[in-house]
């Protein structure tokens, strides 16, 4: 393969990113689930309410994340709308021959 032909290979680095961060995330919750099972199972009432809050508190913080990623997602569609109108000079229309 020839130098010009590797320069117009895209180079995935956002692929390569997200598969490690994939990888990492399923190592947490594989060790998450696993920590919560084995305190379900057990007999400790006071470890048990803990996890049970712990989760809450975890499916409450992930959709107050994706909520407010879609929020800032459109207003952010809104404010690029704002601009691009603004940027875009008024044409007066034409007179029209008589």
């Amino acid at each position: 393969m020839s130098q010009q032909e590797c320069r117009s290979i895209p180079f995935a680095a956002d692929e390569a990113k997200f598969s490690t961060q994939r990888l990492v995330t399923y190592v947490i919750l594989i060790i998450f689930a696993s920590v919560v099972a084995n305190v379900l199972v057990g007999q400790d009432q006071a470890e048990r309410s803990t996890i049970i809050q712990t989760v809450i508190n975890f499916a409450m913080l992930s959709i107050g994340f994706w909520l407010g990623t879609s929020k800032s997602s459109a207003d952010k569609e809104v404010t690029a709308a704002r601009i691009l109108e603004s940027s875009v000079p008024k044409i007066p229309p034409t007179p029209k021959g008589d």
